[in-house]
């Protein structure tokens, strides 16, 4: 390849790696309901999901879907309401996402592990009338939607779709008998009032949200993403017109839940999308990864980078072959590249013929912006820009730098979401437009090299993200901390997770001139009920003060140290 003298927005080199059909593919204009079933209407028979041995076919998805779309539109959901949706990956779950979105209701989705002051935030702000929770979470919700606009509160149990007699084996573990107040019913209920609705489909609407997701941002202040149909059809169709290896009825293990992008964006909707077979894990425990690769025996995997070194640390593991692999995709954190060297010779030394592959983005662009195919996978890169996608690096003065000179990451793609929900000011603050071309800021720092590579070497935000990929932000954490009473002073760093090969912890420092022990106390109390379990502090530190650099702002660099 020639030298290149441009800007990566012009010579785009990544583009080398795709085929002629893979550039000039179309992208899909329709509903993310019509793009599943327009891909696999002509493979009923095919399996979708896989939960706990019960083989669920695409035809019986498409049905379960159907009840779904009834049974809301006769609780009197229609096109536009917003559902708040606080589960897990289990088949309802699916059903949810895509009933709602066929009658042209939106998906609000919520962690579980939410604080009660959280689901009641999340809820009110977009005044759902309907909620569908896990049982595992439903005493907290009952009392997080009360004085809000909830109306009906749907609640889900892992058993639902258990196939017998592992459905009995879990209610006999569940004999406490849960008591649903007059607003709440279970999901057979619900599925029962919709019976005899007449389904109304929703037509499709350029630009039109489908689906909520929350983030922190480049802030830490806890916003709504709204994607659309198109976001997250693009990054599908890109995915799918592209080098990837996985092919229809290809075993797909998902690990990731569906109430963040990375898992709602790639681990459900490209999975169908692409007619894969879906291992269905509603929680995932590291501790079984072995167990579950040596079961199924998954041509690909998706998950974020320490899970697999677990994998690679298992017993089970040790003589184990993995030649059945044809893609193991890491996002939600940067790759360490001595990491990347290791499980690659893991890897091979198992049978496998492939090296891990690293994606990069954000979830205000889909969570879908860079892939490292075989074709294309530098160590420690991220990979290259999908086929419709640009990645570019910006300086301070918001100017486009040339290859391998090192600036803010911004990504263009027909990914990038619609907007904050009901957050102008935010909306603008993140996405630019530079001469007709939009650009999401990404706060990251890094560069393209003249490959099309795009390197990631860090972040200019205060984002802690832990072992298994979940983002702290430092800010939030604090926010918390310094509401408790005798606190003077709190700033929260993340330090290296001691148990992990990746990932760090949040740990806090705080200034007080009360009996720390009593403080202690208070900020874990405070701290368990207002922030999520990922969330809460691994240690507590009480210093006299907090050090500050040359310009008298706190010296997050030295207490890091």
């Amino acid at each position: 390849m020639s030298k290149l003298t441009g800007y990566p927005s012009i010579d785009k080199p990544w583009l080398q790696f795709y085929t002629e059909d893979q550039i000039n593919a179309s992208l899909p204009e329709c509903s993310i309901y019509q793009y599943i079933w327009e891909n696999n209407k002509d493979y009923l028979d095919n399996v979708a999901l896989n939960y706990f041995d019960r083989k669920i076919t695409y035809q019986e998805m498409f049905s379960g879907i159907t009840a779904v779309s009834k049974a809301y539109q006769a609780l009197g959901i229609s096109e536009g309401d917003i559902v708040s949706v606080i589960t897990v990956t289990l088949p309802e779950t699916i059903y949810t996402f895509y009933g709602l979105n066929r009658i042209g209701a939106i998906s609000n989705m919520i962690d579980p592990r939410t604080s009660e002051e959280g689901i009641r935030s999340y809820v009110s702000e977009v005044n759902s009338k309907v909620v569908v929770v896990i049982d595992a979470a439903y005493e907290r919700v009952k009392k997080a939607v009360k004085g809000t606009s909830v109306e009906q509160i749907i609640v889900l149990s892992p058993a639902d779709s258990l196939p017998f007699p592992k459905k009995q084996i879990y209610n006999l573990s569940k004999r406490k008998n849960r008591n649903l107040y007059d607003r709440a019913m279970s999901w057979k209920k619900f599925i029962s009032v919709g019976e005899n609705q007449v389904l109304k489909e929703a037509i499709y609407q350029k630009n039109k949200c489908c689906v909520i997701v929350h983030t922190g941002g480049t802030t830490g202040t806890p916003k709504g993403v709204m994607l659309s149909d198109d976001n997250l059809n693009a990054a599908t169709s890109q995915a799918l017109c592209s080098p990837l290896p996985l092919k229809r009825q290809d075993v797909f293990l998902n690990i990731m839940p569906p109430f963040i992008a990375y898992g709602v964006v790639l681990g459900i909707h490209t999975a169908l999308c692409g007619g894969w077979k879906i291992i269905d894990i509603p929680v995932f425990d590291e501790d079984k990864f072995a167990d579950l690769v040596a079961k199924h025996k998954p041509a690909g995997i998706m998950g974020v980078p320490t899970y697999f070194e677990k994998l690679m640390n298992h017993s089970k593991m040790e003589n184990g072959k993995l030649d059945f692999l044809k893609v193991v995709l890491v996002g939600g954190d940067k790759l360490n590249p001595e990491f990347e060297i290791r499980i690659n010779e893991w890897l091979k030394t198992h049978g496998a013929q492939i090296e891990i592959s690293k994606g990069y983005s954000m979830t205000e662009a889909s969570s879908t912006a860079t892939f490292s195919f075989a074709n294309s996978n530098e160590i420690g890169s991220a990979g290259i820009p999908l086929s419709k996608t640009i990645v570019s690096a910006f300086n301070s003065a918001g100017e486009e730098v040339g290859f391998d000179e090192i600036g803010e990451l911004r990504i263009n793609s027909p990914t990038i979401m619609l907007g904050y929900y009901d957050n102008d000011s935010a909306t603008k603050e993140i996405i630019l437009e530079k001469d007709g071309v939009k650009w999401v800021k990404t706060g990251d720092i890094g560069y393209i090299s003249e490959s099309g590579n795009v390197y990631v070497q860090g972040r200019n935000k205060r984002m802690i993200i832990r072992y298994d990929g979940f983002k702290v932000f430092a800010p939030l954490v604090e926010e918390v901390i310094a509401t408790v009473s005798g606190i003077s002073d709190v700033c929260v760093v993340g330090k290296d997770d001691m148990d992990h090969e990746q990932g760090q912890v949040p740990v806090a420092f705080v200034v007080t001139s009360c009996e720390s022990k009593e403080v202690r106390s208070r900020i874990i109390t405070e701290c368990k009920k207002k922030l999520p379990d990922y969330a809460q502090p691994d240690k507590i530190c009480f210093i006299d003060e907090l050090p500050l650099t040359p310009i008298g702002k706190v010296d997050y660099r030295a207490l890091e140290q």
